[in-house]
């Protein structure tokens, strides 16, 4: 029988035991390795290979062993191996020993390092210096690894080191562009990534999002990891069977340890607006350069506890941030308040007292044209993180770690979601805590078999409140028995109060227990494992729950303001019963098995198979409900509604992958990868709205024929001082003649899953220097979408009646009490290929250097399920038909280019006198450019020109918007042949995601001098310019068709995420620092 077939025999076998093993273990295994693994093969002189050789492999911080003996074939393997500098020794009879030093290893990476021996007494040895190049020649999964060279010196805009992760091929920033905002990788959704530390889990499962670093009030960090804690990290998509749960990204950040030396570092950094150049939209006219104050500071600090044995690192770094956001608005002037009172009185209305006290809340205007209000919202940003790592070494088999992580944020910034207003009364606020802590433990079997095992909890607790939460609007006569002034919608004028959709908050709680084993065995090197985590959520939405009053009746802006001054609001929600506290939680367990197959030397295959279970969301009182088409809405635990949905168990994932060595000599290297990957959902995607169909009663009222705000068949409550807005609230709801909108969760929900390819070539050129070409693709199925199964057919809202159009809803026979029917189904597609390269020189006569581009497209029927869970352009045109939404995802980017480098200046020679050598040694440069094609946007209206009351009307297509632009903010795309008002009652033909919005094209650029004070005590001096060429780079344009600003650019991407100056895409911004290390 050939060796070839009984190889076959022998791994059949030995995976049947190892998969009824794991079978004992559970888990849902994406709690990936921490370490890396040194594998080779050890040779003599002729190419003939040595069993039984020696190896030893020694940590040079810690001085941590491990011993290991060659196979049979030559080839050793020692894996999970922590993050850090190792020398290896190899020896065997007749052999001179070899040495080498300096052997980096990083995290979740195969180091290659193949010896040769030579024939010569064992007590002779030979040390090699030479370096090799990174090749990846035993995997086939696209990882790469951003260094601590790279993180500490590349100039970092907001010191997020999340951002290091857009500088590899593949990766993007959603919009806005480049700010703390999420990011795809691969044409992935944003919610398809997974955030580690230290292997265990660092992901709020309300948002999908990493709870340290994640956003607080729109994209600026609440939160922030201290930079100069992070060893490295890595950023791998389509991995073994080993990584599960997500279809996009992994990215794992190793903290720091403690070695038998005493070193860290105290730093500060200063921002000023003195330093700054103006923000594009600050040089007009009225405007003037918005203050800005940031300050991060911190240190950081590891040694030994007991040398050998027991080490620590500890770290801080607070940040003080106080900047202002410009704006643009419109509000009333004495002659728009004149021609309103003039339309009243020709109605024969007269000015309410209410409102003439309402109107005073308006500020003044302060230039001239439709934009009458040029001012700043007053942003402020403080948080304190803390950190602490232990790792003790009770053996040569033994390690443990352990590390617990708080950070404690509070920051206000206005919320424009919800309507919410730029003026500074009405900011939101928004205090957020989180917690992280981990034990992670090691043991040595033998050199062959080892097993990991972690322990991990994480802690996410934010609220949103009002500025104004104190306020009583009763007060100035406005009585809606709650604190807050309410949400003031004028049409056409900037709105008054917070957003209508706070005040809310969650608690966000993970547990988690892995346990792998790695098992040698001959070519093989198996590892199995699995988890269990349990994620818990605490959440309140009361969305409207303050209030929501609008007088948006008319196009006319000053019909609008006539109704406002008169009283005649046109419409107002508020929460009529119920809460909306959920406490809901999922239980996720699974398995994988891996099995990296060396065939030969120069060929490795990577086969895995992995089976994931991920729970279905629940809910500890059953306060959650469902639409049952035949049924109606059922809650849980009723009969017929045993859970939210059905059971999904049918998740198995099988990997398969191979690397090969072309020439045998690790110069160039093919690699290849298949998979099948299933995401987990994020529970904001049924509590974002589920509120509304759970037992909370939402009123959604309109005006009668007098003042104030009434539901059908009730008198309204006049529009005065002292009288409740909501009086009559108390009426039924549900009604025919008052319908409920819902949301619901198809019965039939399935886990969302998605098929990743790669191909690719890596070819080193020279000792250092490593050059990728790839080809990568997706294919995305049972995707999460949001449509509206109860949409009314459409026709001219001006020729039927409500009734009329409610009594063509597909549901209207059977259940005339609902409107909308909003539905949470996985039935979009995805599809995704890119050419993706890179260019990498590790350190080498002081230069690192990466340069990537990447050429791709994104298609898809939808690009984000629930999107930001409200209504409009997120949900298809014409929910009837969804695959006509087929058009290019929200994330696509078809170019994307980015360089970045970091280089020390030669040091003078030594014969030279001292003083000069201080001035002129240890100048380093860092930079990082970025050039990317716009992200895409889809042109809607304004108005319910279809008469399906979903307000995601879109116009005709009449030609290209993209051609005969002028490319400049007042009309970046073209607004004038492009677009043509569809027939009332039509849907309109233009297809999503057809407008292509402004490039980015960024330089960011630092200086650094170190001054060595003692042997090895030095201090730092930082500059850091960014967009140093203050290149302006725009946001969106408005995409409003039937809008004056259609085709206008109001803002640049920093401000529009709500993350000024520390967001990418600013103006220049200078940023100094101190640092002292040791």
């Amino acid at each position: 029988m050939p060796k070839f077939i009984r190889d076959l025999r022998v791994l059949l076998r030995t995976w049947r035991r190892l998969l009824a093993y794991a079978l004992l273990l559970g888990g849902v295994g994406y709690a990936q390795s921490i370490g890396g693994k040194i594998v080779g093969t050890v040779t003599d002189s002729t190419g003939a290979v040595i069993p039984q050789a020696a190896v030893e492999v020694t940590n040079e911080g810690t001085g941590a062993q491990r011993h290991l003996v060659t196979d049979d074939a030559g080839n050793y393997v020692v894996p999970e191996l922590s993050v850090g500098f190792y020398t290896v020794k190899v020896q065997a009879q007749n052999f001179a020993a070899f040495i080498r030093k300096k052997i980096k290893v990083e995290i979740a990476t195969d180091t290659h390092l193949d010896v040769q021996l030579t024939a010569q007494a064992l007590s002779q040895s030979v040390t090699v210096t030479e370096e090799s190049p990174q090749m990846e020649r035993d995997s086939a999964a696209l990882a790469e690894v951003i260094n601590d060279r790279q993180v500490n010196l590349l100039p970092l805009n907001g010191r997020d080191f999340r951002k290091l992760t857009f500088l590899i091929p593949g990766a993007a920033p959603r919009t806005p562009r480049g700010s703390f905002g999420s990011f795809s990788v691969n044409g992935q959704r944003e919610k398809s990534n997974i955030f580690l530390m230290d292997g265990v889990d660092n992901n709020d499962s309300f948002r999908q999002q990493p709870s340290f670093n994640q956003g607080g009030v729109a994209n600026a960090p609440a939160t922030l990891f201290p930079v100069d804690a992070l060893g490295e990290f890595s950023v791998q998509s389509q991995g073994s069977a080993e990584y599960g749960r997500n279809s996009g990204a992994v990215l794992n950040i190793v903290i720091k340890s403690g070695t038998n030396d005493f070193h860290g570092s105290a730093y500060e950094f200063i921002r000023n607006d003195a330093f700054d150049a103006r923000n594009f939209f600050e040089t007009l006219p009225g405007a003037t350069k918005g203050p800005f104050k940031n300050n991060q500071f911190g240190g950081v600090v590891g040694g030994p506890l007991v040398r050998n044995h027991t080490f620590f690192f500890v770290g801080y770094e607070g940040q003080r941030e106080r900047v202002t956001s410009p704006f643009l608005a419109v509000v009333p002037t004495s002659a728009n308040i004149a021609a309103a009172d003039a339309l009243n009185t020709a109605a024969g209305r007269s000015r309410s007292p209410l409102s003439t006290t309402l109107l005073a809340l308006f500020p003044p205007p302060n230039t001239t044209g439709t934009n009458n209000l040029v001012s700043f919202s007053a942003n402020q940003n403080t948080s304190d993180n803390f950190l602490v790592k232990i790792d003790h070494r009770f053996s040569e088999r033994y390690n443990l770690n352990g590390r617990y992580v708080f950070g404690q944020g509070d920051q206000n910034f206005p919320l424009s979601a919800g309507n919410g207003s730029p003026l500074n009364p009405y900011q939101t606020v928004v205090p957020t805590r989180v917690q992280l802590a981990g034990l992670n433990f090691s043991q040595t079997y033998s050199s062959r078999f080892i097993n990991e095992t972690r322990i991990g909890y994480n802690r996410f607790k934010q609220l949103f409140s009002p500025l104004d939460e104190g306020f009583d609007p009763a007060s100035v006569g406005l009585v809606t028995g709650v604190k807050s002034l309410p949400t003031i919608v004028v049409g056409g004028l900037v709105s008054l109060g917070a957003s209508a959709t706070i005040p809310r908050g969650r608690v966000s709680s993970g547990y988690q227990f892995v346990d792998n084993l790695t098992w040698i065995r001959g070519p093989h090197t198996l590892k199995w494992g699995g988890e269990f985590r349990r994620a818990l959520i605490a959440s309140f939405n009361d969305v409207n729950g303050r209030g929501r009053i609008n007088f948006t009746a008319s196009s006319n802006p000053t019909q609008n303001l006539a109704d406002f001054l008169a009283g005649f609001p046109s419409s107002g929600t508020t929460i009529l019963r119920g809460g909306t506290r959920r406490d809901t939680y999922t239980n996720n367990f699974g398995l994988f098995l891996q099995d990296d197959w060396k065939i030969s030397p120069r060929l490795t295959l990577n086969l895995g198979l992995r089976y994931e279970y991920l729970g279905r969301l629940q809910e500890q009182a059953n306060r959650l409900s469902n639409f049952i088409p035949g049924r109606g809405l059922l809650r849980l635990g009723d009969s017929g509604l045993p859970s939210l949905y059905n059971r999904d168990g049918n998740n198995f994932a099988p990997r398969l992958g191979f690397a090969y060595d072309l020439t045998g000599k690790g110069k160039t290297v093919v690699r290849g990868a298949f998979g099948v990957y299933y995401d987990t959902p994020s529970q904001d995607f049924f509590l974002v709205q589920a509120f509304a169909s759970g037992g909370v009663g939402n009123i959604a009222a309109n005006p009668g024929s007098g003042q104030g705000i009434t539901t059908a068949g009730v008198a309204a409550a006049p529009w005065q001082a002292g009288v409740p807005v909501f009086a009559s609230a108390a009426a039924a709801s549900c009604t025919t003649t008052a319908r409920c909108s819902l949301f619901a969760v198809d019965q039939n929900l399935r886990t969302p899953y998605l098929y990743n390819y790669n191909f690719n070539i890596q070819q080193s050129l020279g000792s250092a220097t490593v050059v990728q070409i790839s080809y990568v693709g997706s294919a995305g199925h049972k995707l999460f979408r949001t449509r509206d199964i109860n949409q009314a057919t459409p026709a001219d809202p001006a020729a039927r009646t409500a009734a009329q159009r409610d009594a063509t809803r597909p549901f209207n026979a059977t259940f005339p009490q609902f409107s909308f029917i909003d539905t949470l189904e996985a039935s979009a597609n995805s599809n995704y290929n890119a050419f993706e390269t890179f260019l990498r020189q590790r350190m080498r006569k002081g230069l690192t250097l990466y340069v990537a581009y990447t050429w791709s497209k994104s298609i898809d029927d939808a690009s984000n399920g629930l999107e930001s869970g409200t209504r409009g352009v997120a949900f298809p045109q014409n929910s009837a038909n969804p695959r006509a939404e087929r058009a290019l995802s929200s994330h696509d980017l078809r170019h994307r280019f980015t360089f970045n480098t970091v280089y020390d200046f030669l040091a003078l020679p030594n014969w030279l006198p001292s003083w000069p050598k201080r001035l002129t040694e240890g100048w380093q440069v860092g930079a990082i450019y970025t050039w990317a094609s716009g992200l895409p946007a889809t042109p809607f209206l304004g108005a319910d020109l279809s008469g399906t009351g979903e307000l995601n009307d879109r116009p005709n297509r009449v030609g290209d918007p993209n051609a005969g632009g002028q490319h400049t903010r007042f009309a970046w795309f073209n607004t004038t042949a492009a677009f043509a008002r569809p027939a009332t009652g039509t849907f309109g033909n233009a297809g999503r995601n057809i407008i292509i919005g402004p490039p980015a094209n960024i330089a960011d650029f630092s200086l650094n001098k170190s001054t060595r004070m003692t042997e090895r005590v030095s201090i730092q001096f930082r500059s850091e310019f960014f967009n140093i060429f203050n290149h302006p780079n725009f946001t969106v344009p408005s995409v409003q068709f039937d809008s004056s600003a259609f085709g206008t650019i109001g803002s640049t991407p920093d401000v529009a995420g709500s993350n000024p100056r520390l967001g990418d895409g600013g103006p220049r911004v200078i940023q100094f620092g101190l640092k002292l290390l040791f």
